[in-house]
């Protein structure tokens, strides 16, 4: 998501996808909810605690819209957030394979490695991806807020610099401001993200937050699921929905559905790209140890 999983684009970005519909329609925001007066600073005064947590997700096709080429997808995720002194570190390894209707196959792998300062104020990336063993992109840099916006200068492509717009989140900053937000009741907010998975690296993301779910635990979950202690808790249904920034047809690039639980770890998660949807199973699930600083 940007935001925890907020990355996860990096799933068909060699891939031509169709246009988004949703059976409830989904807009661009016509103005993004104004920052607070640093990217850390939230409304709600309940503190959040994020379980640093090692997470393994069965990855698989879920819908094909009609006239799609893709027959099916598989593949497994490993995501890691751990917590190192002074911020969040983030590793996300994906891996997914493709056969299409013509009977073509194609491998998509992903890694991505972030640290994140606790305040909400510094973000390094570093993110490269292959297509059938190729790679074919390679991001890397450093960004910084303020109360006055940002700057992200990369390292891989060389040269390159981006300002960002005050209000700015970087990944795990959005994933507690969410968690803050459905703790204090609000429903719904935006608010621009930056990640640097991809050539723009930015996003707007609008978040519908839904009523917390009290009957966290799934049917087809094992046993060992099901008795684990860092799901033993309630969840909110999350929908995300990511709009290229300047998009002139106001449809969301693509969503995602996420059951997150108040420590930070998803339970599930859906990507919808429009021509077809994408569901992680959660599998296996184990804490990492605090940093102890």
């Amino acid at each position: 998501m940007r935001s925890i999983f907020l990355s996860l684009s990096i799933l068909v970005l060699s891939i031509s996808l169709g246009s988004h519909c949703w059976a409830t329609p989904v807009t661009a925001p016509e103005k993004m909810e104004t920052a607070p007066s640093l990217p850390n600073t939230f409304s709600s005064t309940k503190p959040i605690a994020i379980t640093p947590h090692r997470a393994i997700y069965d990855m698989s096709l879920t819908s094909v819209k009609n006239g799609s080429n893709i027959s099916t997808v598989s593949g497994r995720m490993l995501f890691e957030w751990a917590d190192v002194c002074d911020g969040w570190a983030v590793q996300q390894h994906l891996r997914l394979h493709f056969n299409y209707a013509e009977g073509d196959e194609s491998d998509v792998t992903s890694t991505e490695l972030t640290w994140e300062s606790k305040d909400g104020t510094a973000y390094n990336f570093n993110v490269r991806r292959l297509t059938n063993g190729k790679e074919t992109e390679v991001y890397r840099g450093k960004a910084s807020l303020s109360a006055k916006g940002g700057t992200v200068t990369y390292s891989e492509p060389v040269g390159k610099t981006t300002k960002l717009p005050p209000g700015t989140l970087f990944p795990s900053a959005h994933t507690m401001l969410i968690l803050q937000k459905a703790n204090a009741g609000d429903k719904f907010f935006s608010r621009r993200v930056f990640d640097g998975s991809d050539e723009v690296g930015s996003d707007d993301v609008s978040a519908f937050i839904y009523p917390q779910d009290i009957k966290w635990q799934s049917a087809d979950m094992g046993s060992k699921l099901r008795n684990n202690p860092l799901l033993s808790q309630p969840s909110w249904p999350v929908r995300m929905a990511f709009f290229k920034l300047d998009s002139e047809t106001g449809e969301p690039d693509y969503e995602m559905n996420l059951n997150l639980l108040n420590n930070g770890i998803a339970r599930t998660m859906q990507i919808d790209y429009g021509d077809f949807t994408v569901s992680g199973k959660l599998i296996n699930i184990e804490a990492m140890p605090h940093s102890g600083c």
